[in-house]
């Protein structure tokens, strides 16, 4: 056991002393190429409906029924926000079949820009973990390994490129707002929802910036949401009966396991996966530990979706990893691997449809208990963000231009030990 424990570390850290990348980021790289090509040969599953559906919006006005700004009230099962269909027809054009290839690879490519923005943001966060050979590296090894298995299925297989964006754009935001950047934190959590109308349950972000620089967010977020929705709208009010949409209830789904045994999706059931997930984020940052607030607003979409495509797992596995790293003290891969076990692994051992509903159902609230209930002992020593610190009284009022605000990533206090 010491040996091979000695070996992960030499495998993730160099010994040497030389300034280079970490081992585990040409690791994770090599790992991503392996599922890359495993998912390929049956890939872009759903493509077609991004290249239908950008055909209807920018060149479609002369259909039957028409498309353009009337897209989402006569094609309302195309649940695809404006700006994935943006993307959607750059891609297109760009490849051989409808640029299939060139989507997938660029889509795989976004899972590691994800994992490697994660990193960022901790290392800025938590800078005592940069000189730790152990818990970090080892957590964003193990359950950045995890989620690039579920990435490869919804970037490589499904080809979800609105998923894709919700989670690319949610994960920026909260770089943004460790970094103090209150305007760019707010366009990136509109441009989650512009992809993903699903991504409203990021929303609850906003309250974990100080009240003097809340404002930005929010009208910066607002002002995004309604530049890609409110054209729609007025051209067709149509546009929001498509969110009433339905989809099979799944027997295997967690829905089901619920109770709720209606044929397909419950009339309240999209606006409660929203409020689900918003009240759940909320109250995570009443509690000090915003950084659970993605993996609290996607276990409620997963607790409460009649479906069950293995792409809605990888959502969940970028919720816990962002818990992991940021949420507790010590960095541990456990929920991850949990996580993993319970939503992809088990579908593909056993095809007992209850046993798989319950799984997954239990898994959220199982998550959602360890992050609201975890003692604060477990937990990083992350203050209320909406008191700012008092202002030093010999520091000269020229060298404080923001008004008295202290950035979260300035008031985030990691009781840790010496750097070894």
């Amino acid at each position: 056991m010491a040996r091979w424990d000695m070996e992960l570390r030499d495998i993730l850290s160099p010994r040497d002393g030389r300034p280079r990348r970490p081992r585990y980021h040409t690791a994770l790289a090599a790992w991503a190429l392996v599922w890359f090509l495993a998912e390929l040969p049956k890939g872009g599953y759903s493509w077609h409906y991004f290249v239908h559906g950008s055909a209807l919006l920018f060149s479609g006005s002369g259909a039957s029924p028409p498309g353009g700004l009337h897209i989402y009230a006569n094609y309302p099962g195309l649940q695809i926000g404006p700006v994935a269909f943006l993307a959607a027809q750059i891609l297109r054009f760009l490849g051989p079949a409808n640029g299939t290839f060139l989507a997938q690879l660029a889509m795989m490519l976004l899972g590691l820009l994800i994992l490697h923005t994660v990193e960022r943001a901790v290392r800025t966060a938590r800078p005592g973990f940069a000189q730790e050979r152990g818990p970090l590296r080892t957590t964003l090894l193990a359950s950045g390994a995890a989620f690039i298995v579920v990435w490869a299925s919804l970037a490589v297989h499904y080809s979800h490129l609105d998923d894709v964006l919700a989670l690319l754009f949610a994960t920026l935001a909260v770089r943004a707002l460790l970094t103090d950047a209150p305007a760019l934190a707010g366009i990136c959590l509109g441009l989650a929802i512009d992809s993903k109308p699903w991504a409203l349950v990021f929303l609850p972000l906003v309250m974990a910036v100080g009240r003097t620089r809340r404002r930005h967010v929010v009208v910066w977020a607002l002002a995004v949401v309604a530049l890609a929705w409110t054209p729609f709208v007025i051209a067709d009010p149509g546009t929001l009966s498509a969110t009433q949409f339905t989809i099979v209830n799944e027997p295997s789904s967690a829905l089901r396991a619920l109770g709720v045994s209606t044929p397909g999706t419950p009339s309240w059931d999209r606006p409660a996966q929203v409020l689900v997930g918003c009240a759940l984020g909320a109250l995570a940052i009443r509690r000090r530990r915003w950084p659970a607030v993605p993996l609290l607003g996607v276990g409620a979409r997963i607790a409460l979706d009649p479906g069950v495509y293995d792409y809605y797992t990888a959502g969940v596995l970028l919720g816990t990893l962002w818990w992991e790293t940021l949420g507790l003290r010590r960095p541990v891969p456990a929920w991850s691997l949990v996580s993993f076990a319970a939503l992809y692994l088990a579908p593909r051992l056993t095809s007992d449809a209850a046993v798989l509903g319950d799984l997954r159902l239990w898994l959220v609230l199982l998550l959602t208990a360890a992050v609201l209930l975890t003692p604060d002992s477990w937990c990083a020593d992350i203050p209320e963000f909406d008191t700012p610190e008092p202002e030093p009284a010999a520091e000269p009022a020229s060298r404080r231009d923001d008004g008295g605000f202290v950035p979260p990533l300035q008031r985030l206090r990691c009781e840790q030990g010496p750097p070894r």
